[in-house]
């Protein structure tokens, strides 16, 4: 038994299409809308989201903005702080073997301005004076025996005339004697002869021993004054080095102890109660109104330098600071750099500071930037910009659409910043690597 059809819905015919509802079209319909909108949503959303990562990629690449300005290219001289004008105060060369050690009582303290003579250091000289003090009795010494010589000698030689005089008498007498030989025996006159003859022998002999008596004296004299000369000059040698122990500055400046190394290793500034040697360096007294910069250059980077050459010298303890300079000296010759590096020849170079103040002392690490070229009004660009293809220099510069490739004519480089000559314009947005 088949089922009866219902009166709205007639029957269809075999072989026929079943009619479409009008639900299933709206639907259908909704479906079709649904996916057109979301299809201009997505367009829309992939657009923004592209926008926003090319916005993004742009604001976190590195730029730099072509400016026009200076471009300098420097040589860098690194080394210490020195003084052009300076003299070295040393321990005093005594003259006196027995002088004896030298022990520090007085000393000006570094930084001390000094003026030309005052005192600036001062040695123990006690015993030292004690030590004159014996050397003054002795030449006194000497100053007597002189004195006895001579007496001495007068007297003697005042002896030796008595004697002489004696001996003439002699003579003269014997002679008289002679003369009454008339009256005389034969025996008588032979023996009045033969004293005669003594006596003019014994005259004649000493007349002889007058000049060698005296020069025999003036020759023991001179001995006993040499010894007095000798003991003079050993009290006039005790007495100059007595005031050199007083030490003065020998120019005005600045005054910059010296260390010394005490037993143990132990490396020192010099104080009061030290020790030191004749010849040993106290310290230096500088101007301080004239500073220089001393370092070495490499010989192969010399070339460029020249005297006159500005320069902008850094102190390293004081950050920030900055003094204008000058080279003023160049080494004729290199030098090796030790046993460690021989082979390695670096050039000695000082750079004068022109405007230094009161900071500025001895072996403070500095640096000094040399001026060796500058190019005025140029297109200046950090050198990491520039690309290269090849023999092609190029710059990526930004546009409202992104960073745009354009090839670049090179300048002057410093290796941090370079000139360009063409291809960009001052204010133009650059891409940095």
């Amino acid at each position: 038994m088949t089922n009866p059809v219902p009166e709205s819905q007639p029957a269809s015919r075999p072989g026929s299409t079943p009619p479409v509802r009008p639900s299933l079209i709206k639907f259908l319909f909704l479906i079709g809308l649904v996916a057109v909108a979301g299809g201009i949503y997505y367009y829309v959303q992939s657009a923004r989201q592209e926008q926003a990562q090319r916005a993004a990629a742009i604001s976190v690449t590195r730029t730099a903005t072509v400016k026009r300005g200076s471009l300098e290219i420097r040589m860098r001289l690194t080394g210490q702080t020195s003084a052009r004008d300076y003299a070295n105060v040393v321990a005093p060369q005594l003259r006196g073997p027995e002088s004896g050690p030298m022990i520090l009582l007085k000393v000006a303290g570094s930084g001390t301005m000094v003026k030309k003579g005052d005192i600036v250091a001062e040695f123990d000289p006690q015993q030292m004076k004690d030590h004159l003090d014996d050397t003054v009795d002795g030449l006194r010494d000497k100053e007597n025996d002189v004195k006895k010589k001579k007496v001495n000698n007068d007297l003697q030689m005042e002896n030796l005339q008595q004697t002489l005089r004696q001996a003439k008498a002699n003579v003269d007498k014997a002679r008289l004697d002679f003369k009454a030989t008339e009256i005389r025996t034969e025996i008588d006159r032979e023996v009045l002869k033969l004293s005669l003859e003594e006596a003019e022998a014994a005259y004649k002999e000493l007349q002889t021993d007058v000049p060698l008596t005296k020069e025999s004296q003036r020759a023991d004299l001179r001995i006993t004054e040499i010894a007095k000369l000798v003991e003079d000059q050993h009290v006039e040698r005790h007495e100059g080095d007595m005031k050199k122990l007083v030490v003065r500055a020998p120019m005005d400046g600045m005054v910059v102890l010296q260390s010394m190394m005490r037993p143990g290793g132990e490396q020192v500034t010099l104080a009061v109660g030290d020790t030191l040697r004749p010849g040993q360096p106290i310290m230096k007294i500088l101007n301080p109104k004239k500073m220089q910069v001393e370092g070495y250059i490499n010989q192969s980077e010399i070339s460029p330098l020249r005297i006159g050459q500005q320069a902008d010298v850094e102190l390293d303890a004081f950050i920030g600071s900055k003094y204008q300079g000058k080279v003023y000296s160049i080494g004729a010759l290199a030098v090796s750099g030790g046993r460690q590096q021989y082979y390695i020849r670096t050039v000695p170079v000082r750079v004068e500071i022109m405007d230094p103040d009161k900071r500025i002392i001895p072996d403070l690490s500095a640096a000094a930037d040399i001026l060796l070229h500058a190019e005025e009004n140029a297109l200046v660009a950090p050198a990491s910009a520039v690309e290269a293809d090849g023999k092609d220099a190029f710059v990526f510069v930004r546009t409202p659409n992104g960073f745009e490739k354009r090839p670049v004519k090179l300048g002057t480089s410093n290796g941090t910043e370079v000139s360009l000559l063409e291809g960009v314009k001052d204010g133009d947005v650059i891409r940095v690597n």
